[in-house]
């Protein structure tokens, strides 16, 4: 039973919920509706959300030189596309129950979780399937994650009621919660793989192109005396089959943190190169830019 707390019910509020019961509608839907919807979201993404589609080619001509014109047009549809596929996702993990979503879930090497000592870090990167992977996977092996707090209160408990069902809620700024947590012996699903600016960062290759990347991996798996593992995900059949395969980053943490910060980028660029039309282009990856270099976007 869902209990909603009293201040967020004050009128102010009620446009939110509106759109919230418009979201519940939609999230009920079954697996192909939603599958279909998404679609249908992301192509209009295609052709209206020039800001974002602006990035997502960008960051494609970037990292995919090698591709035609015509190619990389196909490969920028497809990414706004699954812009849409995802969105639908992630509604409907917010208001459905994991065993009703209609996606199977299929895991390889989950030895490396079942048989950890201690804490784990979960590392994964920003697919768009990755909020119902995340939750069929919480199923199975609870996991705290970071997020972003929300302005809007009433969108702050929805997501932090969701996110609560599979492990712990975690401001991305207190590391040392996170912290206590992997000592304790949790796991703490986090994702490296965006450009959070300059600070703790350092610039590596990804796609051949440097990239500021944070250096935390190696602070977290240091100081919370975790085990490191990278999570391979993919969406299949259409979005009634998740793929994740884990693979553990035994030389991770080591004494150099940009060396760590190099090998996890490697393990991202190999799982987007497998699909890359379900990676989030959207994001400015390359937007921190080395010192005299020239602006992307």
């Amino acid at each position: 039973m869902m209990t909603i707390p009293r201040q967020l019910l004050h009128p102010r509020y009620w446009p939110t919920w509106l759109g919230v019961v418009c979201m519940f509608v939609l999230a009920t839907l079954p697996q192909r509706a939603n599958y279909l919807i998404g679609c249908f979201l992301g192509d209009l993404f295609y052709r209206f959300a020039g800001r974002r589609r602006h990035i997502a080619a960008t960051n494609l001509a970037l990292c995919f030189p090698e591709l035609g014109e015509v190619e990389r047009r196909a490969l920028l549809k497809q990414t706004m596309r699954n812009q849409g596929i995802g969105l639908m996702e992630t509604l409907r993990t917010w208001f459905t129950p994991v065993e009703r979503l209609g996606v199977t879930l299929e895991l390889v090497g989950e030895r490396y979780l079942d048989e950890a000592e201690g804490g784990v870090i979960v590392l994964g990167s920003h697919f768009t399937s990755i909020d119902v992977g995340g939750a069929l996977l919480g199923r199975r092996f609870p996991s705290d994650s970071f997020y972003r707090r929300q302005k809007n209160p009433v969108l702050e408990w929805l997501m932090s009621r969701a996110r609560g069902r599979y492990g712990e809620p975690i401001h991305r700024r207190d590391f040392k919660r996170a912290l206590k947590r992997l000592r304790q012996g949790h796991r703490l699903f986090y994702l490296p793989d965006q450009d959070y600016g300059r600070k703790s960062a350092d610039f590596v290759s990804f796609f051949g192109v440097p990239a500021a990347t944070t250096l935390a991996t190696t602070t977290l798996a240091k100081s919370g005396r975790a085990q490191v593992v990278f999570v391979d995900q993919q969406r299949l059949d259409r979005g009634r089959r998740i793929r994740l395969e884990f693979i553990p980053l035994a030389d991770i943490p080591s004494d150099d943190p940009t060396r760590d910060a190099q090998a996890v980028m490697a393990q991202v660029e190999k799982n987007i190169r497998r699909a890359p039309e379900q990676y989030m282009w959207v994001h400015r990856r390359f937007k921190t830019r080395p010192p005299g270099a020239e602006k992307v976007y």
